[in-house]
């Protein structure tokens, strides 16, 4: 029973207690059985504190005085008969009570069972909060990567550094296995085989049990391989392989980190090929593949500057195709474009490695001779004159039609005519424009 429980039952539980003492006094011989029902009713309601103990007891009690009243007359009687309600009402009031205190009792467990599901419903939000942050902190790492590859290979122009860096972001993102690249071009296993042909990636989870490698003989008991290819303007390149030892190791999220690392080293090398096809066409004539008239005037300004350094001399030729007006009138421009294209693989062919060949304009060219003398350029000079006049040129719709070309070519020499650019080509220029006054097809220097 509850504190208000117990008061309540106080009250007809005092009044049994006079009830009795009475009934005890008037008949003494009653005394065992008065006081053991009534100790009974105490000790019973005390240990089980529940109304439906104190009601038993309290009902067995009231029968047993009912019976005993006999014994008693006048007042005694009254009294020991008045006790019934008396003893009723409080074994209602505690009734009353215990149904409260068990609907609070009701209440506040289910309150607490609320309470205990909403706790635990806050702890599974809580777990799922800490992964799903776990994650995000997770990708946001990996976006740092990435976008660390991004910027480090892109800006990268070797080659070897790209691949380099790429070997490092692989390992700090898949961070699993054993990585590497192969550049070759004859398979070392049917994996490497199966991702040159198709040029897709690949994810075997278990070698042992995928069918489409059973027969592959693999290094060091590979189970887990994850590998990309690197596909370079449709060539391909290489591939990068990672290797496990153990079944599982690699995920799909991990073969989607390796495709997006070795894609954005692919487009690194493609930038750089691109990069290197716009310089090739900043100083290449697209014509003759030979040097542009500005990168000419460049190296001609670098070569009075290292000449002028070490004491040494070098020569300027300037050169001109003869009556070249003449095949674009007969033949057309696609004839004239031949002769430059012809004239420009001999002049590659004649000169030395050191020397700078270029497309001065039109149908001009110029060599710049470092390390040689007037003398040496001049009988160089009639090497190429002589060389070009004994080719033969077909022209015409069924190139029957064949002709002599011929050119004309000025020297100039530092130091000893000229000390600036600007003075060897004028000089150069002079005695080109002597020769072709001249006759042409000679050499003047």
């Amino acid at each position: 029973m509850t504190s208000r429980a117990r008061a309540a039952f106080l009250f007809p539980a005092f009044l049994l207690l006079i009830g009795l003492g009475i009934l005890l006094f008037k008949a003494p011989a009653q005394a065992p059985t008065i006081s053991t029902l009534f100790f009974i009713f105490v000790f019973m309601t005390a240990i089980f504190q529940t109304v439906e103990t104190a009601i038993f007891f309290a009902v067995i009690i009231c029968l047993v005085e009912f019976c005993s009243a006999s014994l008693l007359s006048g007042w005694d009687r009254l009294w020991l008969v008045a006790q019934a309600p008396f003893i009723g009402a409080g074994i209602w009031l505690v009734h009353l009570y215990a149904q409260r205190d068990k609907k609070i009792e009701a209440d506040s467990a289910n309150v607490l069972q609320e309470r205990q599901q909403s706790q635990a419903r806050l702890n599974k939000e809580k777990e799922a909060l800490t992964k799903r942050v776990s994650e995000l902190n997770e990708q946001a790492a990996l976006r740092r990567h990435l976008f660390d590859a991004v910027q480090q290979m892109a800006s990268l122009l070797d080659p070897i550094l790209i691949r380099q860096r790429l070997m490092e972001f692989i390992r700090a993102t898949v961070g699993k296995g054993t990585i590497q690249f192969f550049a070759g071009h004859i398979p070392r296993d049917l994996l490497d085989k199966w991702v040159m042909e198709r040029k897709i990636s690949l994810l075997v989870t278990d070698t042992a049990q995928d069918t489409r490698f059973k027969s592959a003989k693999l290094a060091n008991e590979v189970r887990s391989v994850l590998a990309a290819p690197m596909v370079v303007e449709r060539q391909w390149i290489g591939l990068v392989r990672v290797n496990g030892f153990e079944p599982d190791l690699f995920t799909v999220s991990d073969l989607r980190i390796l495709e997006a690392l070795t894609l954005m080293a692919s487009l690194a090398l493609e930038n750089l090929q691109l990069l290197h096809r716009l310089k090739e066409g900043a100083v290449r004539d697209n014509l003759t593949a030979l040097y542009t008239h500005r990168f000419f005037e460049e190296r001609l300004s670098e070569e009075i500057l290292s000449a002028g350094r070490f004491q040494t001399e070098f020569c300027v030729l300037l050169m001109d195709i003869d009556h070249f007006k003449r095949y674009n009138d007969t033949y057309g421009h696609a004839a004239g474009d031949q002769v430059l294209i012809r004239f420009a693989g001999l002049l590659q062919r004649l000169v030395r490695s050191v020397d700078i060949v270029a497309r001065y304009g039109g149908e001009e060219f110029t060599v710049i001779m470092p390390q040689v003398n007037l003398d040496q350029a001049r009988a160089f000079a009639e090497q190429i004159r002589q060389s070009i006049e004994a080719e033969s040129f077909h022209f015409g719709s069924d190139a029957t039609t064949h002709e002599r070309v011929t050119v004309s070519i000025g020297l100039s020499d530092f130091p000893h005519e000229a000390t600036t650019a600007s003075q060897l080509i004028r000089v150069a220029d002079m005695r080109l424009y002597h020769a072709k006054q001249h006759g042409r097809n000679q050499v003047v220097g």
